[in-house]
């Protein structure tokens, strides 16, 4: 390796230290944000999320958000087995079990509704995500495990 070569990389790296040492620095004097904490019947609805066109994942405030606007039509589906949906879900869930999504458990005529899955760890959700895609849904976002949840379960 070349002597320029090396100065280079030293120098991607120095600069890559230095740009995370001042992200993690800003972030730690940035004050918590309302909606991290705020149960879902008192978030209101951001500008950041339309619900007719959902990403691929989702993160506790934007689910917290949708689920407060009842506009959005969000269906929020457990797929977790009918046992772990009884010790607790997330407020307005279905349950919609992974392995039976496309059979009997879930059916929605609108193929682009907004439509947020969720399991305990993330391993089902996704496989439930892609499920609902290969049947031609078009809107489905993944919230991964229910630890991801910030707020009271229902039970």
């Amino acid at each position: 390796m070349s002597v320029t070569m090396k100065l280079v990389l030293g120098a991607v790296a120095l600069t890559m230290v230095l740009v995370a040492s001042a992200c993690a620095k800003s972030a730690s004097r940035l004050p918590p944000s309302p909606l991290s904490a705020a149960p879902p019947e008192t978030a209101v609805m951001s500008a950041r999320v339309d619900p007719a066109a959902l990403p691929a994942a989702l993160g506790y405030a934007d689910l917290a958000r949708l689920l407060a606007d009842p506009a959005a039509g969000i269906r929020l589906l457990d797929v977790r087995t009918a046992e772990e949906y009884a010790t607790g879900r997330i407020p307005g869930a279905e349950l919609a079990p992974y392995d039976s999504i496309g059979a009997t458990t879930f059916t929605e005529p609108d193929k682009a509704a907004p439509i947020v899955v969720y399991c305990r760890s993330g391993r089902r959700s996704a496989i439930a995500k892609a499920t609902l895609e290969s049947l031609g849904y078009t809107n489905v976002s993944d919230f991964g495990g229910i630890d991801n949840w910030k707020g009271t379960l229902e039970r």
